[in-house]
């Protein structure tokens, strides 16, 4: 696996540079950090080490500026440690840095469609940029968060190789890394045109078509644990792919009286408001109701257990839930599902 452990600089230095000579990967007798922990008991995540220990070998080995790449590769080395022993935060930093590294080889151009990798499966944002002239590039931004999106055009003025755009509260700042864009932003979302939530800061990649990340419920965080995962997946079927690409932000949800050691997650999307509610406890149980739609986009709600003695009823957190859905949409049909 390619999980290197940052202890400081000029050792980060010499372990990128051994990874890259000898393509090892850590021990797992000796790790000790809580992310080096995590990789190694948790076969999903060191199949993913492997795949970027492997891509990073072939990027490295075809991009323009490798001394850059490693630069790089320490920084997010340093995000990946952050999220701890976190599986749905180590899980989203792999596919997201694999998506980066894969596209990192292509020819960087001010002349190109790009896409945000996306964190979630509720973001997205599309980045078209020209270049004018030596110092002038054209950009013209579109993204989205949820049901809620923002746009913004303008030029931004090409200096040491950074494109910046300002503008009142608005900056953003355009750098390549080799054939990859970074956008960061300065002001908030309103500052730059964008709605509630929505924020034009991320690494693009050039494609003409947005990005979608092999997502599942533990990379999103709303299943706990793969034994969870996979219990959702086998009640949901059709509907697990469903759950995925509209389960947006994730809340601590009240607990509950019927199953006092549960652990209870709402789920949110910007401009449309709760959108579900995932109750789990031990031994891979799972009570489940969340919005969908049909073909004509009609909504409705399905609930979903593996408990038999609920399967025609909800237990508190869930009725509480539900109630306060009715309140605000009094036609929202409940469907027992089995």
């Amino acid at each position: 696996m390619f999980a290197i452990y940052l202890r400081h600089a000029v050792a980060l230095t010499s372990l990128v540079l051994a990874c890259t000579a000898h393509a090892s990967s850590f021990d797992c007798t000796d790790a000790t950090s809580k992310t080096e922990k995590a990789i190694c008991t948790d076969p999903y995540l060191s199949t993913l080490d492997d795949k970027l220990a492997e891509q990073w070998r072939t990027t490295l080995g075809k991009v323009a500026d490798p001394k850059m790449l490693k630069t790089d590769q320490r920084q997010w080395l340093k995000n990946r440690n952050a999220c701890g022993a976190l599986s749905a935060c180590l899980r989203r930093e792999y596919l997201m840095r694999l998506t980066e590294l894969e596209h990192a080889v292509q020819p960087f151009s001010w002349d190109a469609t790009w896409q945000l990798i996306p964190r979630g499966t509720s973001t997205s944002a599309t980045l078209v940029t020209q270049r004018r002239n030596a110092t002038h590039i054209a950009i013209d931004i579109s993204a989205g968060e949820g049901a809620n999106s923002g746009d913004l055009t303008g030029v931004a003025i090409l200096k040491d190789g950074t494109a910046v755009y300002a503008e009142d509260a608005c900056k953003l700042a355009f750098t390549p890394i080799n054939g990859v864009l970074n956008v960061t932003q300065t002001g908030a979302d309103s500052d730059c045109g964008g709605g509630m939530g929505v924020y034009y800061a991320g690494r693009y990649v050039a494609s003409e078509q947005p990005l979608k990340l092999d997502y599942d419920l533990l990379s999103l965080g709303l299943a706990r644990t793969p034994a969870e995962d996979q219990a959702l997946r086998s009640l949901l079927k059709t509907d697990y792919q469903k759950l995925v690409e509209t389960s947006g932000s994730l809340q601590v949800g009240e607990n509950s009286k019927d199953v006092p050691d549960a652990q209870v997650v709402e789920m949110w999307m910007r401009g449309l408001g709760g959108i579900g509610i995932l109750m789990s406890a031990a031994d891979a149980q799972v009570w489940l109701i969340f919005k969908s739609y049909d073909d004509q986009g009609h909504e409705h709600l399905r609930y979903y257990t593996n408990v038999a003695k609920w399967n025609k009823r909800l237990p508190d957190v869930l009725q509480d839930w539900y109630d306060r859905m009715q309140e605000s949409q009094s036609s929202l049909v409940l469907e027992m599902m089995p």
